[in-house]
């Protein structure tokens, strides 16, 4: 009998993985979150490089048979935070403004960047970690890849629209829009913050005049910008 893909072990009651005939991980629970939170503080203090097991384990107060009941190793761990870094800048970067925050093309960016310029900040050490880290491990920036690649696509379908209103220029490139201003904010907020600083107005407001300026132009401040 398969369980989500999995077998349960009749003299256990264990679900176990039906290719390696081992005890399944535990997706979630109480026990799991302690030990993220532990690996994170662990991983800052200390660098993935030199952060062991008995580090997070002693973070979260857990033994290293209960660590083995959730991850393989510390890479596993890392890959969990990874994505949970990921999908909060993913959803920072993508989810609808509240109506107080739609106006002109510059005020939604503002609104907009404020949010993300939040989150990413709110997940510094997990990004930076996972950067020192993916040289070793490329499967965990392969992983913030694909939520880059996300942010890509949802852009891409907001420029074309926009285009398609006539809001940017006809002659504009929605693909090669996406991708430069992606990765202009997020290499300003990596390196910004690598720097120790803070993101605030000035560094938003900056940001969302280039972001602005370059799609709309100057007489856009005006134009009504569709976030959604």
């Amino acid at each position: 009998m398969t369980v989500n893909a999995r077998e349960t072990n009749a003299a256990t009651d264990e679900t176990v993985d039906p290719q390696t005939r081992r005890p399944a991980k535990r997706a979630s629970g109480p026990t799991r979150e302690r030990l993220l939170e532990g690996a994170r503080e662990a991983f800052a203090q200390r660098g993935f490089a030199c952060t062991r097991v008995a580090d997070v384990v002693a973070l979260a107060g857990t033994s290293h048979g209960t660590f083995y009941t959730y991850f393989d190793d510390k890479r596993d761990v890392l890959l969990a935070l990874t994505e949970e870094a990921a999908s909060a800048i993913y959803g920072a970067a993508v989810a609808p403004l509240a109506k107080g925050q739609q106006g002109s093309a510059r005020e939604a960016l503002r609104a907009r960047m404020a949010v993300f310029f939040r989150t990413y900040s709110e997940w510094w050490d997990v990004v930076r970690t996972s950067d020192h880290a993916s040289a070793i491990h490329p499967e965990i920036d392969q992983l913030g890849a694909r939520i880059r690649g996300s942010i890509v696509e949802q852009l891409c379908r907001v420029l074309a629209l926009q285009r398609e209103h006539g809001q940017v220029e006809q002659g504009l490139d929605p693909e090669i829009a996406a991708i430069a201003l992606t990765a202009m904010v997020e290499e300003f907020a990596s390196r910004w913050l690598a720097l120790g600083r803070t993101v605030g107005p000035t560094e938003i407001n900056q940001l969302a005049e280039l972001w602005a300026g370059g799609l709309y132009g100057r007489g856009a401040a005006r134009a009504n910008y569709d976030a959604r």
